[in-house]
């Protein structure tokens, strides 16, 4: 069975939001770069579970979505299949509460940062279609 994941890649003006994680005992999850979202929970919709997920770790509420992606990807034991989803904000306000940073990085900058490994497919994506 495979995880539903979802994450927003969220515009803000010309760069787009990135979290960093925390610390994790897996050094594949350790402090790596991650577009905010989180699993599916059971009976609940990508959209509803996007903006869960948004609210619960940056308090940040988001209504307009579009979808960008969508791909399987496997770690180690776990499947995953993460919804990649387009959106955008004038202003950001938002409040950290599970991860260790954030940044505003332009879509050049984001190949620098160290990425959980299954989002560098959906960062030549962004390559592709923007630049």
């Amino acid at each position: 069975m495979s995880l539903e994941v979802v994450a927003a890649i969220i515009f803000v003006e010309n760069k787009i939001l990135v979290t960093q994680r925390k610390y994790h005992k897996n050094a594949a999850f350790s402090y790596k770069f991650e577009f905010p979202g989180g699993k599916v929970e059971n009976n609940e919709d990508k959209i509803t579970a996007l903006r869960r997920e948004l609210l619960e770790e940056l308090n940040l509420e988001l209504t307009h979505f579009k979808h960008f992606a969508s791909y399987n990807y496997r770690y180690d034991i776990d499947k995953i299949k993460l919804h990649f989803f387009l959106s955008n904000i004038n202003e950001l306000k938002l409040t950290l509460k599970v991860h260790e940073a954030y940044k505003l990085v332009t879509i050049k900058q984001l190949s620098k940062l160290d990425w959980l490994a299954a989002d560098y497919e959906v960062i030549k994506k962004l390559e592709s279609k923007f630049l």
